[in-house]
């Protein structure tokens, strides 16, 4: 097939050779995501193999963590899908689903830390297995409420998924202020599970504010200039590619979530802080 160069006045004014650009730009793409994968589909498989374990000690968030790495898992197989063969709408709503299934469970780790420290006695008498199943079923149905449906299919638009994505982060900043509001005045908690569940919700704060934030700003920034600054999209373009692979990313800082749930975590934290001591010592 002979292959066509496109060349486009980008806002500057001067002619840029868009068939180059895209050429190299899939190339970068498909070599971030394949080497990304090799990392993440084994790392989040063991994580959600090692969550099953912890159920039993810690059933509200280790199946809100385990429903978030599973929606992560979905993600990761949908980008291989359309990295390897092509990006159809079927895939490309499967895919917004499962990210906005992913944010608002990273909604709800945050909310049942916030829970934790902020209404010890009525999480602990109220909390429990049956309940956190039952709210990750509605949280799975969530993204129905933001999709268009045409039966039998269901389809997403920029403006609806934007909301959508924006309402976890409201809710995240939120349950973070008041968390480090109530360990200033919890009494209960040891030093080292503060740490752990602060730790817990920063880790959630920040994936979202650096990996998932700007897509979701820049999807703003897309609806406004193609409705009144059509012909400024060069920038907007490269931009886009760079927050796409942020989103690529997150599903591996989201297992680092399972560190912090596990039970023996302060162990793990002193025997780590030994080995560096000691090394340092000699």
């Amino acid at each position: 097939m002979a292959q066509h160069n496109i060349s486009i006045n980008d806002s500057t004014g001067s002619d840029y050779d868009w068939s180059t650009f895209f050429w190299k730009q899939s190339y970068a793409k498909s070599a971030f995501v394949w080497f990304l994968s090799v990392v993440e589909i084994p790392v989040m498989i063991l994580t959600l193999i090692a969550l099953c374990f912890l159920v039993k000690s810690r059933p509200a968030a280790s199946v809100f963590v385990s429903q978030l790495i599973l929606s992560d898992l979905l993600q990761v197989i949908c980008i291989l899908i359309g990295t390897a063969n092509s990006w159809t709408i079927d895939l490309i709503n499967a895919y917004l689903y499962s990210l906005i299934v992913g944010l608002y469970f990273m909604a709800c780790v945050a909310f049942e830390r916030y829970l934790l420290v902020s209404h010890p006695i009525w999480y602990k008498s109220h909390h429990s297995l049956k309940l956190s199943c039952f709210i990750s079923v509605i949280i799975w149905f969530v993204p129905l409420i933001f999709a268009g449906i045409k039966s039998p299919y269901i389809h997403f638009k920029r403006l609806p998924v934007g909301i959508a994505c924006l309402i976890p982060y409201i809710i995240i900043i939120l349950c973070f202020v008041g968390t480090c509001r109530g360990l200033s005045h919890s009494v209960s908690l040891t030093a080292l599970k503060r740490k752990l569940i602060l730790g817990s919700l920063f880790l959630v704060l920040l994936t979202y504010t650096f990996l998932i934030l700007p897509a979701v700003i820049l999807n703003f920034i897309i609806i406004y200039i193609y409705h009144y600054h059509p012909n400024n999209h060069l920038l907007l373009v490269k931009c886009y590619f760079c927050t796409e692979l942020f989103v690529f990313v997150h599903p591996l800082a989201d297992c680092i979530l399972y560190l912090l749930m596990r039970p023996d975590v302060g162990d793990l934290m002193k025997s780590v802080h030994c080995c560096c001591g000691h090394q340092s010592s000699k």
